[in-house]
């Protein structure tokens, strides 16, 4: 965007046009000309060369030069660290550009020239970066730049992505919802309901819906029921009310019980896992399902993060949805929904459902035209029904353990704000950024590596590069802070999150929160849980089985790895994997020339460091960061590989040319993601993209494979009739519970089916272990 903008201005201006560009980024400075000039709408401020000149202390031509060693943290340009505008300025005055700045840089002495000799090529790609192109192939023609009518239906599919509410309130004014002859009936006597279930058997497909108490599906009782068999109409079915009033007994409960578990009576919905386990609390076991809109709609736009029900009627219907405040309100007045009046409550919930089975028809022809259906019938869905399983059965946490390991931890965590205090040379709120800012950049004059909106930053990079350098006080508060999110979010949280009827804790895992496709655990997220320190490693020792029951753990080994060998076909790797060799010493020996027993203990982390490295598409700074390797040396280790391992490169360049051309990724299974930001004029915006092109690719097909085995292996559990239960999905790994006796029995079954479920070029490998608690199981 700032390469169009450039271009059009100066052509403008070539022109003789008086030209202004309305923006607030700094980085146009640099277009600034006698015909040119930048207004900050924000500010209300005209800039312009003479104005810029005085400001900054530089001419705008000179900015390009400035920012190669300043940077800019908005737009990922990382400039020379240590060296910030104040200090930019005075170099590039003195030198003149920053060319001859690096050309003279042996001469300037101390911190500054030691950064600048070794950041040298950062300083040249950063100038690069911040460059603004100014010669687009874009043409102006200002007659067609004339102020047409709005085109409402692109721009309400727009503001319904970006989700911009209050713009397409001004779009339709008068309202967007335009149907007068909805049909919605509230079933509540019994003489109602008996008309109602005389009708509804015959029907061969319906939508569904629940209204509840709470969020919390372990927790919330059923409030009512909706139903729609056509589009604009529906049934309401209380079952709860306000006062007890006219509301439906165990009787009729029981009678709509057995159309929803008629296999033969085909269900939609929208997140039917969470009506799925509010009605197995009321006793019913929903089957037949057929389609999900929420599921379905994260398949066709996975890049779009709101695939509510609101959002996707407004989307795809073009109608706007009675929002859910409008009936129990919101904050500290917020009511519960058996509260609220029978018939408010019967025009929303029967909405709902009339809503859910129109999108099917809309959303299912979009899934037919972009082949996914299959992912939807033959994945998505099917493994809901998994999921809502394992979220009902819940995992058992040993509370007096988590209770120890808090204390601990407190105790290490008093011991490490004193070493803070003593470093910082008084007290202070360790947990408060604003506060440790001014000790790090005001009294310590520590160098100021990125900056915020509010300051220099105190972000984890920045204390990681800081620490790096020798400074103390930044790694103790990277520890402190460790400990502090282990006690807050794991050691304290969990045991209040223990369902007082089950004993158990209750995730819920969502299929749509990921671009990739991956699996994602919230209230409580149990795929963040700390592994690389011992005390975060210990917390799994609270995850416990059944009494008298075993835990098991089973993961791929290496599966992305394994899954990046499957696409690339590269002979070597394929031939360690075949032979189960360990890739990494492979790969160390590859790269250093010489025998795989020859390989030391840091050459073969820098192998591995560098084999994720590719996958993660890592730049040759990011790699000199995580190993501590210039980034000369960086650099020259990557290029190795490449030189190595040709058909590596020839995979990643070859996707990455595809998703230019197409405008999206695809799994090993056909699922798509759109990647967005390749069409960005940001080069570091369009490195990214590339990179999360490349990723997309190797850790969608992991939650794939990973997703069948989950499939297939319930499947098999109930067909065989065992008792033991799967509990937990973290990525690569699942953790099941079993009796003892069928523990050997399972282990066969998860190893049979875990790496039976794709083909690959490399043979799937999964480590199995058992124990009485989930760290004993690792």
């Amino acid at each position: 965007a700032d390469d169009i903008l450039g271009t059009l201005a100066l052509k403008a201006a070539k022109k003789g046009l008086d030209v202004v560009i309305v923006t607030g980024d700094k980085d146009c400075g640099q277009l600034l000309n006698t015909n040119i000039r930048i207004y900050d709408p924000r500010k209300d401020l005209f800039t312009t060369v003479e104005s810029f000149t005085e400001k900054k202390g530089i001419p705008p031509e000179k900015l390009i030069d400035l920012m190669g060693l300043w940077g800019d943290s908005s737009d990922n340009i990382p400039g020379v660290p240590g060296i910030g505008e104040k200090i930019g300025v005075e170099l590039i005055n003195k030198y003149g550009s920053l060319e001859k700045l690096l050309h003279h840089a042996a001469e300037i002495k101390g911190k500054r020239g030691e950064k600048l000799r070794e950041c040298k090529e950062l300083a040249v790609l950063s100038k690069e970066l911040a460059t603004i192109k100014t010669d687009v192939e874009v043409e102006l023609e200002l007659e067609k730049a004339e102020m047409g009518a709005p085109d409402t239906a692109v721009l309400r599919e727009m503001f319904t992505d970006l989700g911009f509410k209050s713009l397409l309130r001004d779009l339709e004014p008068e309202t967007a919802r335009k149907e007068e002859a909805r049909k919605y009936i509230l079933v509540d006597t019994p003489d109602k309901f008996k008309a109602f279930i005389k009708t509804i058997p015959h029907e061969k497909h319906l939508a569904v819906d629940t209204e509840t108490t709470s969020l919390d599906t372990m927790v919330a009782d059923l409030v009512g029921i909706s139903i729609s068999t056509s589009p604009l109409s529906g049934y309401y079915l209380p079952f709860r009310s306000p006062e007890g009033e006219n509301a439906l007994g165990e009787e009729e409960l029981k009678q709509i019980g057995s159309i929803l578990e008629n296999p033969e009576i085909t269900k939609t919905g929208q997140n039917l896992k969470y009506d799925m386990k509010v009605l197995k609390r009321a006793g019913i076991e929903l089957r037949g399902i057929v389609f999900d809109s929420l599921i379905a709609s994260s398949i066709i736009m996975g890049h779009i993060r709101d695939h509510g029900i609101d959002t996707l009627a407004k989307r795809h219907l073009g109608i706007e949805k009675i929002p859910t405040t409008d009936l129990i309100g919101k904050g500290a007045k917020q009511v519960c929904m058996d509260t609220v009046p029978l018939k408010q409550i019967c025009e929303y919930a029967c909405e709902d459902a009339d809503v859910a089975l129109r999108l099917e028809e809309v959303l299912a022809k979009q899934l037919e035209k972009r082949n996914e259906k299959h992912l939807l019938d033959d994945i998505e869905l099917p493994l809901s029904l998994v999921l809502a399983e394992m979220e009902y059965t819940g995992i058992r946490i040993d509370c007096k353990l988590l209770k120890k390991q808090s204390d601990e931890v407190a105790v290490v965590m008093d011991a490490l704000e004193q070493q803070i205090y003593a470093l910082a040379g008084h007290e202070f709120n360790v947990a408060s950024p604003k506060q440790l800012s001014v000790i790090l950049y005001e009294e310590m004059n520590l160098p100021v590596l990125k900056k915020t909106k509010t300051g220099a930053s105190t972000d984890e990079s920045v204390l990681t590069e800081l620490a790096a350098q020798g400074h103390e006080l930044p790694e103790a508060i990277l520890s402190y802070r460790t400990y502090a999110k282990l006690k807050n979010t794991y050691l304290d949280a969990l045991p209040e999150l223990v369902n007082a009827d089950t004993g158990r804790i209750h995730t819920t895992f969502s299929q749509t929160a990921t671009a990739t496709g991956r699996l994602s655990s919230r209230d409580p997220n149990l795929q963040n849980i700390p592994v690389r320190t011992e005390k975060g490693r210990a917390v799994r020792a609270a995850f416990i089985p059944e009494n008298g029951w075993d835990l098991i753990a089973a993961d791929y080994s290496q599966i992305e790895l394994r899954i990046f060998a499957h696409f690339s076909m590269d002979e070597t790797l394929l031939d360690a994997f075949a032979k189960g060799l360990d890739i990494h010493r492979v790969v160390a020996a590859e790269l250093n020339d010489i025998d795989e027993e020859d390989v030391t203990s840091e050459q073969r982390s820098a192998a591995k460091a560098i084999n994720f490295g590719i996958i993660y598409g890592k730049t040759p700074h990011g790699l000199s960061q995580e190993t501590g390797m210039s980034l000369g040396q960086a650099k020259l280790f990557i290029d190795s590989y490449f030189e190595r391992f040709p058909k590596v490169k020839d995979f990643i360049e070859d996707a990455k040319y595809k998703a230019h051309q197409d405008g999206f990724v695809q799994t090993i299974m056909g699922r798509r993601r759109e990647i967005v930001e390749l069409k960005s004029g940001n080069k570091m915006k369009i490195a990214r993209a590339e990179r999360e092109a490349v990723n997309t690719i190797m850790q969608g097909s992991a939650a794939d494979l990973i997703k069948i085995a989950m499939i297939n292996l319930a499947r098999r559990m109930k067909d065989e009739g065992l008792k033991a239960r799967m509990l937990l999905q973290i990525h690569d790994e699942l953790v099941f519970e079993s009796p003892k006796e069928e523990t050997e029995a399972l282990k066969e079954m998860i190893r049979e089916e875990m790496e039976g479920a794709m083909n690959l070029k490399a043979p799937l490998m999964v480590n199995i272990g058992v124990g009485k608690n989930w760290l004993e199981a690792k």
